[in-house]
């Protein structure tokens, strides 16, 4: 058996079934003895940076690692912007890198990869030997599995074409994994009863961990215990749509009712969210709070913007505890369910005036709530646009969201929402970029054709950067320094082999994402947005204007 026999047999003992990826001499062999196994496939992606964020979006989703592989030297290299992503946003990735051998002639491609890696804040785990093989593969694993981390397995070539002449066995990290810290005890609950006893205007903000562990009915059961409003992070968003007290995301994405309510807060339970910078707006959000936060993983390495409370533990199985607790002290509260909070929640929204050099962003973001199918996947960018997605777009029942700003870069959307397909292979999904974005990587439309990928491609159209722009603009620089006139992304999607719209107006796009849907493959939809209209965060932080952001409700 060759080593890169051995090296695929050990990949498909931990469960992969998947795996992004440019071939290239550094794993051309490993690649080409894992599909001669019927049932994995591979995603031929078109930048290796793409793959790293085709696995980011695939582990999230799946609950699986994610698994990325690459060739040596600048096949690495490539990676460092997405592996920050995945750090940044704790997905298990492990990208299997190959090597040049030590001492070879031709060092074109050679460079010391440990470095890079591990600057790029990735774990580096090498191969030494063939004895030592199977245990350094586990533990690369291991390391993705329990810390949630991108892992860099790093394949020497040369040891790639090595022959084992024994029985080759491989024990899956899977088989060492420690039970998690999921039921925290009474001693480690106790505090946070007692806040929550105290608490006269209680929020409850839950994230994606929250989602993760399946808390959403434990948490609807202490909140209406407590007269708590709910609230979620900006990767929580729509997890209590429909209930009357949820007052959506908190942080720089709140509506203006929200951001109202919450500043009166005495007491705010983080589950599953760890409650950082953009949730608590530089922790200026709720600054009358108290703050407890109950996640699984251990507590964090600093203290953040607001201290408080930390409780290590299953979202659902903690707070199910507290409850508990609660009922067995007999505790129920109004909170902040009051008619004052109602009114609050129940005024009218306020009416913009619509741009005259585009679609009204607010417009299209409200009709493609509204037009979306229940239980979808969505996946979103980063850039300006994304907050018209966060702050006018309801979620319909069962959607879920995914965004790829972890580490702020644009670029990454298209990566990301890949995997997710990939991953969810016959759930509808609809993904958003914004045009600076998609340009990035616009290559990777012919990956979603070749493999034959459902993918409604929404292009939120601003010609130009438009966080650059209005920054520009609130600095009395010209604007256009960062806009140009737009390529036609419609045609430009036909010649991958996709189809698609150029909308004309925000009411068509719930036809045009239906049409998409309906046909199946690469449809993209070209928004040609008011590039002169700013986000209210941006209006809010360049140029001193009020939030007016309506509270979502969900779509009937």
């Amino acid at each position: 058996m060759k080593a890169y026999e051995a090296i695929a047999q050990s990949l498909k003992a931990e469960g992969m079934t998947d795996f992004f990826g440019l071939m290239g001499d550094g794993n051309m062999w490993l690649w080409g003895a894992l599909c001669r196994d019927k049932s994995i496939k591979a995603y031929n992606a078109r930048h290796e940076s793409m793959a790293v964020s085709m696995a980011d979006g695939y582990a999230r989703t799946t609950g699986k690692v994610g698994v990325a592989m690459v060739t040596c030297g600048p096949g690495l290299t490539q990676c460092g912007t997405s592996l920050i992503a995945a750090y940044r946003g704790r997905t298990p990735v492990v990208l299997i890198a190959g090597e040049i051998m030590q001492g070879a002639k031709n060092k074109t491609q050679s460079m010391d990869q440990r470095r890079f890696v591990e600057a790029s804040y990735a774990r580096f785990h090498t191969v030494t030997t063939l004895d030592n093989m199977a245990e350094e593969i586990a533990e690369a694993f291991y390391a993705a599995r329990v810390h949630r981390v991108p892992v860099v397995l790093n394949l020497p070539m040369d040891l790639q074409e090595d022959e084992i002449d024994w029985d080759y066995e491989y024990r899956p990290s899977t088989d060492f994994l420690p039970p998690r810290m999921e039921t925290p005890s009474p001693d480690a609950l106790a505090p946070v009863i007692e806040k929550l006893i105290a608490a006269e205007r209680p929020v409850i903000i839950a994230g994606r961990g929250a989602r993760a562990s399946g808390a959403k009915d434990a948490i609807i059961e202490l909140a209406d215990r407590v007269g708590a409003l709910l609230a979620t992070s900006l990767q929580g968003k729509g997890y209590f749509a429909g209930h009357p007290w949820d007052i959506g995301i908190a942080g720089a994405f709140a509506s203006a009712p929200s951001e109202h309510l919450l500043a009166e807060a005495d007491f705010v339970l983080g589950v599953g969210a760890e409650l950082g910078y953009y949730t608590t707006e530089g922790g200026l959000l709720f600054p009358s709070a108290e703050v407890a936060r109950i996640d699984i993983k251990a507590a964090p390495e600093e203290i953040g913007v607001i201290p408080g409370l930390y409780v290590q533990g299953d979202g659902r199985k903690s707070v199910a505890a507290i409850n508990e607790a609660l009922a067995a002290r007999q505790v129920r509260k109004t909170g902040l369910r009051t008619d004052a909070t109602k009114k609050i929640l129940d005024a009218p929204a306020h009416r913009f005036d619509p741009p005259k050099d585009g679609i009204d962003p607010r417009a299209l973001a409200g009709h493609l709530g509204a037009g979306l199918p229940k239980g979808l996947l969505l996946t979103c960018g980063a850039g300006h646009f994304f907050s018209w997605i966060g702050m006018y777009m309801p979620l319909p029942e069962g959607a879920e969201i995914q965004y790829s700003y972890n580490f702020g870069a644009v670029g990454q959307g298209i990566g990301v929402a890949i995997g997710t397909g990939a991953g969810n292979p016959g759930r509808q999904h609809v993904a958003v970029e914004g045009d600076g974005s998609l340009m990035f990587n616009l290559q990777e439309l012919e990956t979603i054709v070749r493999h034959k990928m459902q993918m409604v491609l929404i292009v939120w159209n601003d010609a130009g950067y438009g966080a650059e722009v209005h920054k520009l603009v609130a600095k009395g620089f010209d604007e256009k320094l960062a806009q140009w006139e737009s390529p036609d992304f419609v045609a430009l999607a036909k010649a991958f082999g996709g189809d698609g719209v150029k909308l004309a107006a925000a009411s068509e796009i719930g036809g045009a994402v239906a049409e998409g849907l309906r046909k199946g493959g690469l449809y993209l939809i070209d928004a040609r947005v008011s590039p002169t209209t700013p986000t209210d965060p941006y209006a809010k932080v360049h140029f001193g204007t009020e939030s007016k952001a309506p509270l979502l409700r969900p779509v009937a």
